[in-house]
Parts: structure tokens; C-alpha cells; sequence
């Protein structure tokens, strides 16, 4: 297996280059000494280090990939935890407040009551919908004949 700084000089590459510099280095490379293009005896052995060294400049940036991730999901949890108790203690201190705001501007006996949606009737719905189509339809047949 060859080192990373190893892969870098095969690919001609410096070692702060991004994997997007490293794809573009290997596909350069590659169709260079790729054994079809290349009729010189050394290009499938030049053609194999490219591959190899390619190779595990993927691996390796898989693994800081895999790296980041399992940061992430970490901080990710944290912030779940840190935001639902920061919202558990804020509901409790301030409850009072709520409970005073939904009593001094409540519509009709009750601040949860006013904007509670109604049920709607299939018959209504049905004649808004045909009743519409209907009219639409009627537009065009006259809108035909008065041409």
C-alpha cells in the first residue's frame, strides 16, 4: 500500500490539492498511459501506480468523509438535546405569561377556539367544483358562437 504523500507525487500533485484535483490528476494521467492509447512497454506498469495511487487517495478520503460524518451526527445530536431542554426551560419560566396573553386576548371564551377549522361538505364542494366547470363550459360555447 503506498503512503499518501507517495500517491501525491505519482500523481503529480502537491499535498494540499483537493480530491477534485486529485479526480482531475487521475483521469489525465490515466487516459495518458492507459495500455489501448499508449504503446510504450511501460505504460501499463505507469498506468497500474496511477490506478493504485488513485485508489487510495479515495480510500482515504472515504475515511475523512466517514470522519466528518460521525462529527456532525455528534454536534447534530448535541444541538437536539441543547435546543429541546433550552425550549423545556423557557416553556416553564415564561408559562405565566402564555397563560395571561391567552386569557386577555381570547376570541369567543377561548384563544385555542377562534381559529379552528370547519368542516367542509362533500355536497359543497361538489357544487363549487361542477357549478365552476359548468360555468367555464358555458363561457366557451358562448364565446364560440358570438364569433
Amino acid at each position: 500500500m503506498l503512503d499518501a504523500s507517495q500517491c501525491y507525487d505519482i500523481l503529480g500533485l502537491q499535498r494540499d490539492a483537493s480530491f477534485k484535483d486529485v479526480k482531475r490528476a487521475y483521469r489525465r494521467l490515466s487516459l495518458r498511459y492507459h495500455p489501448d492509447r499508449n504503446k510504450d512497454k511501460n505504460a501499463d506498469k505507469r498506468f497500474k501506480e496511477i490506478t493504485e495511487a488513485y485508489q487510495a487517495l479515495k480510500l482515504e478520503q472515504k475515511k475523512e468523509n466517514a470522519r466528518h460524518k460521525d462529527v456532525e451526527a455528534t454536534q447534530t445530536e448535541f444541538w437536539k438535546y441543547y435546543d429541546k431542554n433550552a425550549s423545556e426551560e423557557f416553556r416553564a419560566e415564561y408559562q405565566d405569561y402564555y397563560d395571561r396573553f391567552k386569557r386577555d386576548f381570547g376570541a369567543n371564551g377561548g384563544f385555542e377556539n377562534h381559529n379552528v377549522e370547519r368542516v367542509v361538505s362533500h355536497k359543497m364542494t361538489h357544487l363549487l367544483l361542477y357549478g365552476g366547470l359548468g360555468a367555464i363550459a358555458l363561457w366557451i360555447i358562448i364565446s364560440e358562437i358570438l364569433k
